[in-house]
């Protein structure tokens, strides 16, 4: 070497150095320097000159390459040379410079530090080199003296270890964000765990090794129990605290939970990460440094950042529980069941199971009776009996207020299984509460591989199971979805053929058998196809009804008839009302009270005119709140008239409670007239109408003996084909021309 200063650092006996390629024996934290030079002189003279230095605490160990060629292989073999010492010319004129290119572009180090060293003062590199490729130093070997050289390696560590810590601290918080994304399995915890303890390695620029987390929750599990490690202690994961062997770490652990602190001990700390609700966490790290006054600072802070950050996850854990949990019964809720469903449906044994939902019977006459706490106790105590009958791998869910599911082996769900849980009583406050079921079932093998489709058609037989067969456990076939479907559709149509104009209204005259004139006119309704042809009510009433249809259709009914009946008083039928079918949804709906006086505000006709038929069993459902609604009705003017008469069975105390005007005697009994039951049944109505003073009113009457029956047995009404069909308003108008002189009194 031709600098004298550095030469004065040889001693008379030059130290044996090791060969280009090698790497020196590891020792303890130490900063690990790679010197690069075709001299050997260099090797030599700078790892005398640096002999027992230490920077920042650390001693220097030397890695030696004579080529950019070796350097390039020491660097691929390891990633933690803090500082390279480049000769700029060797094998070729610029061999150091393109080296430099290789290790920050294609090694992607951008982390180790790089002073560049040069006998030749003509080569040294542009400034934008130096600043592109992130060079910390660049110095002519004659001007690096023993202390020039100590204070460029200690300003290059330093900046090391700066862009160290930074990116533990990066790789820390990555997998906090990961960790807190996974919180409803074992694994998002653990990496929640692991991203504070890679965070808190950089912040003490210190591998990831000799960490552990430390968990206690007292409502759970009250001795403390390990949920992360890193290094050695990674086999204690998931075991107790008081397994590890390791006497001072684990006591200085125990320590930090029972008094809720940091704890310094001489070759580590416990950090104290718990809180009121999440229970005591603490976090231990070992170091072969004393711990500063600063590190115990940034330590405090890192504490508070990182218990904000555990309270946060806590929360979305909570919150995700809350959808996929039943607070109530502590079930799965519909959002799980879902998703249990969708995954076994991708196993290759799904065909052997089968999904059922549980339907508690009469549940709403229970809640009102006896009130929602008692019915609460109720449903905790039947999931538990559910759970206890239908073990896993069987899944229990509760996926409404009433409604169970139950997901299992098909031979698991016979109806005998199904039903036993239910035949031993319920003990509720005391009380033994009985309960029943209905209950429809679907196997997955008869169903396609669509999650929403098999909840679907099991959603179908328990309806029709509810319909037509309450108490028992009834299995899906592919009807039943065929008629599901079919009424859908009729809905779907039925919907635009409302919106589109295609419903219309038809009147049918009914007649005063005393004086032998129009009484009224009965609407109805009628609806025509896109091929002409017409549908009647039977079709699709039902249907509109079950899906809230009804209640719009309804008023845009009752509206048309209200017009229809002012125009036919304006031709001179003033004495004549209008009739229309009320259902009973339209009935129960909060705002139909509300429509009627916004109809009477707006009618061009007396209200008085205006009668609404509600049917029989209508009335007796719900009595009280029936009694309620019709008196509501009556107030506003309307008439009311019960249709169907005599089907319903209804009590003579409550007909008499009933504001009504008028019976209306069910055509089926008109048509057996002629056969004595049916002539007692028209006559004992008719008495009954006399005796409320009611008007009675017969319907479907088609031959001259069914009205001279009626005329003898004084009824005082009648519509039907014998007089006159329903028409359309047009061919009303017409007809009436017509027979204005016979039936115009």
């Amino acid at each position: 070497m031709s600098d004298e200063d550095l030469m004065t650092f040889l001693g008379e006996e030059e130290p044996k150095q090791p060969s280009p390629a090698t790497v020196e024996p590891s020792a303890p934290e130490v900063w690990r320097v790679l010197i690069t030079d075709d001299e050997q002189d260099v090797h030599s003279a700078t790892a005398f000159a640096l002999r027992n230095t230490k920077i920042m605490g650390r001693r220097l160990e030397f890695l030696h390459a004579k080529s950019a060629e070796e350097a390039l292989t020491i660097l691929k073999e390891n990633d933690d040379i803090a500082v390279i010492l480049l000769d700029v010319v060797m094998e070729t004129p610029n061999a150091g410079l393109d080296l430099v290119a290789v290790i920050r572009e294609e090694l992607g180090n951008s982390q180790s530090r790089i002073i560049l060293r040069t006998g030749q003062p003509n080569q040294a590199p542009e400034i934008e080199v130096i600043r592109d490729y992130d060079i910390n130093d660049y110095k002519l070997k004659s001007e690096l003296t023993q202390n020039k050289l100590y204070a460029s390696l200690t300003t290059a560590v330093r900046s090391y270890q700066q862009i160290r810590t930074i990116e533990s601290s990066k790789q820390g918080l990555d997998l906090i964000v990961r960790g807190s994304s996974d919180l409803m399995s074992k694994r998002g915890l653990t990496d929640f765990a692991t991203g504070v303890i890679v965070q808190l390695a950089g912040l003490l620029s210190i591998k990831p090794e000799g960490l552990i987390c430390v968990r206690r929750d007292e409502k759970e599990r009250a001795e403390p129990f390990i949920i992360a490690a890193a290094g050695h202690y990674c086999e204690l994961i998931d075991r107790p605290l008081s397994e590890m062997t390791e006497a001072e770490e684990r006591d200085m652990l125990a320590e930090s939970l029972n008094t809720a602190s940091n704890i310094y001990g001489e070759h580590g700390v416990a950090l104290y990460l718990g809180s009121t609700e999440r229970g005591d966490m603490s976090c231990y790290v070992g170091s072969t440094m004393a711990m500063r006054q600063v590190d115990k600072g940034l330590l405090e802070l890192f504490c508070s950042n990182i218990s904000i950050c555990a309270d946060n996850v806590e929360l979305v854990d909570r919150l995700r529980s809350f959808a996929f949990t039943d607070a109530l019964v502590q079930l799965p809720n519909r959002n799980a069941f879902n998703e249990s469903v969708g995954q076994l449906l991708t196993r290759p044994d799904a065909a052997d199971y089968s999904l059922a939902l549980v339907d508690i019977d009469n549940f709403a006459e229970i809640n009102a009776a006896l009130g929602q706490q008692y019915c609460d106790q109720l449903l905790v105590a039947i999931a538990e009996r559910l759970k206890d009958a239908f073990p896993p791998p069987a899944i229990v869910a509760r996926i409404a207020g009433d409604t169970f599911a139950l997901l299992a082996k098909t031979e698991a769900l016979a109806a005998e299984h199904v039903h036993a849980p239910f035949k031993e009583y319920f003990e509720v406050e005391d009380e033994h509460q009985l309960v029943s079921i209905t209950c429809g079932i679907v196997a997955l093998a008869d169903i396609g591989n669509d999650k929403d489709d098999v909840l679907k058609s099991a959603g179908v037989v328990l309806k029709l199971a509810k319909n037509q067969h309450r108490g028992e456990v009834l299995h899906y076939h592919s009807d039943m979805l065929k008629h599901a479907r079919e009424r859908l559709g009729v809905l779907r149509n039925l919907r635009d053929a409302f919106e589109s104009g295609a419903l219309f209204l038809v009147f049918q005259p009914k007649f005063d058998l005393a004086n032998n004139g129009i009484s009224g006119f009965e609407a109805l309704l009628r609806w025509r196809d896109e091929g002409g042809n017409i549908i009647y009510p039977d079709t699709f009433i039902q249907i509109a009804e079950q899906s809230g249809l009804i209640v719009r259709m309804g008023e845009w009914i009752l509206r048309k008839a209200v017009d229809a009946l002012h125009d036919l008083h304006q031709r001179g039928w003033e004495g004549s009302h209008v009739s229309v079918n009320v259902s009973a949804a339209q009935l129960r709906h909060p705002d139909f009270l509300n429509m009627l006086a916004r109809i009477a505000e707006e009618s061009p006709v007396p209200t008085n005119c205006i009668d609404l038929e509600i049917t029989e069993s209508m009335g007796i459902a719900d009595s009280e709140m029936a009694l309620t609604r019709l008196n509501e009705i009556k107030n506003l003017g309307f008439t009311l008239s019960i249709d169907d008469f005599g089907t319903g069975f209804s009590s003579l105390s409550y007909l008499q409670k009933m504001p009504i005007d008028r019976l209306k005697i069910d055509q089926s009994f008109v048509h057996t007239s002629g056969e004595e039951s049916g002539r007692e049944i028209i006559e004992m109505i008719i008495q009954l109408g006399n005796t409320l003073d009611l008007r009675v009113i017969a319907e479907g009457v088609e031959n001259s003996s069914e009205l001279d029956l009626l005329k003898q047995l004084k009824c005082d009404e009648i519509q039907g084909f014998l007089y006159a069909k329903p028409m359309g308003i047009d061919d009303l108008h017409g007809w009436l021309d017509d027979n204005a002189a016979a039936y115009k009194k």
